[in-house]
């Protein structure tokens, strides 16, 4: 009787794990259809725009400091291998409304009375400077970034913090990680607001939307995909393309080739469909100006660009799930009940909004 019920038990137990792995899915199907709209209408003032991002901005930075590197999280590996995230996600639709509202508190003032002073000057640091990139003109932040990853570099050795020098293990980690963090957050804020100045409000909703369904897309094809190979007993192994699936699979367990492959579907469709059909009228795409054909047809050059965004929107996420994996986390706050945190929703358009800029509106 038992060898008859394990079936059984084995397809209740694929239906429960199926079931809540697509828990999240409305969620974020709801932020592209009422979040971007709602972002429009927001964008459309300069100054509510700017309020916006740089509100963002701040909370990134928050966040960016919990995800300094520690040597727990190499003590940890095996159990960040061993997530999952349906239950992750699950867990954090469970948390009580009354923690929801601390998530922020927790995430910086309990971080903060546990930093040395060391480490406070560090971060105040790179603050100082990634607002001053956001702000700056373009032609100043390669600049502005050099100079502060190098007073980030000297701060161990400012006389009232020498007497910490010793007690912080992972101080070279700790500065590195600020100095990506220059580059990575402050440089992607930087080119969201050149965008929302120059391009207005139709080229920044483009760019969001593609983004986020792109994200969308490889979320979708992923889940769909490992479900059917969950069924079927078995993975299916292409071992021309091995070396690809474990470098993604270093960086993040969670990130499949079918997740690649719906975000590279997903993110060119979106752009065909956007209704915006005058978007590059008076725009010249470089890529496609420098390429063999003179490319005129609008449809052509929005599924271009929408190949674009794609592809650096999965390099902007591979980059910060690498931050996450060294410091042992699978979010990067609990902020957003089923997205995770700040950095996690802009992760993509960091990278992805320097693309669109440089060739679409620069």
């Amino acid at each position: 009787m038992s060898s008859v019920s394990r079936p059984g038990k084995s397809h209740a137990s694929r239906s429960s794990q199926s079931a809540s792995a697509w828990k999240d899915l409305p969620r974020r199907l709801f932020t592209v259809a009422i979040g971007v709209p709602s972002l429009i209408l927001l964008l459309r003032v300069h100054l509510t725009s700017w309020l916006f991002f740089e509100g963002a901005h701040l909370l990134c930075l928050i966040e960016w400091q919990s995800l300094v590197p520690s040597s727990v999280a190499h003590a940890d590996k095996e159990n960040y291998d061993s997530l999952d995230t349906s239950a992750a996600n699950q867990n954090a639709s469970r948390t009580p409304r009354h923690t929801r509202q601390n998530v922020l508190s927790s995430v910086f003032h309990d971080n903060w009375r546990s930093l040395s002073d060391l480490e406070r000057f560090q971060f105040l640091v790179f603050a100082v400077f990634s607002l001053a990139i956001t702000i700056l003109p373009t032609s100043a932040i390669s600049m502005v970034s050099m100079f502060g990853g190098i007073t980030l570099r000297f701060t161990p050795y400012f006389s009232p913090l020498q007497h910490c020098h010793s007690q912080s293990i992972n101080a070279l980690q700790t500065i590195q990680h600020y100095q990506f963090g220059l580059i990575y957050i402050s440089f992607g804020f930087h080119f969201l607001l050149r965008i929302c100045r120059d391009g207005g409000p139709s080229h920044i909703g483009f760019l969001l939307f593609i983004v986020w369904m792109s994200d969308t897309g490889a979320l979708m094809f992923g889940r769909l995909l490992k479900q059917n190979s969950d069924c079927n007993g078995h993975a299916t192994n292409h071992t021309y393309l091995g070396p690809l699936l474990s470098f993604l699979k270093s960086i993040s367990p969670g990130k499949t080739l079918p997740g690649l492959c719906g975000a590279l579907i997903t993110g060119p469709l979106s752009a065909v469909v956007y209704p915006l059909d005058d978007l590059f009228h008076s725009r010249k795409i470089i890529l496609l100006q420098v390429s063999f054909f003179h490319v005129t047809n609008h449809i052509i050059q929005k599924g271009f660009v929408g190949i674009l965004l794609s592809i650096a929107g999965i390099v902007g996420d591979l980059a910060e799930s690498s931050v996450k994996r060294m410091s042992g986390k699978k979010d990067s706050s609990e902020l957003l009940p089923g997205h995770g945190g700040v950095v996690d929703r802009f992760d993509s358009l960091f990278t992805a909004g320097i693309v669109y800029y440089y060739c679409v509106l620069a």
